[in-house]
């Protein structure tokens, strides 16, 4: 079960959250810099098992939490 971002102040307090779903799908880097979403959701592309389910380009994105429901979509059909 994904960690819904509407009710998380920060980036970095969401990816704590969500580690648990997203280390199944590999070695996940921890965000230091809130400002650095983009990067760090750019990092998810290359684990094999979420790449190929379509992560979401964060790049595509000017909200975080717009990208964060956009993934969470994603993680929750494949399971």
């Amino acid at each position: 079960m994904t960690v819904d971002p509407r009710y998380i102040p920060t980036f970095k307090d969401w990816a704590d959250y969500s580690y648990p779903d997203l280390e199944r799908y590999g070695a996940i880097a921890t965000v230091i810099d809130d400002s650095d979403w983009q990067n760090w959701g750019a990092g998810l592309l290359s684990l094999n098992g979420i790449a190929s389910a379509g992560v979401p380009n964060p790049y595509q994105f000017d909200d975080w939490k717009e990208w964060a429901m956009r993934l969470n979509q994603i993680i929750d059909q494949g399971t």
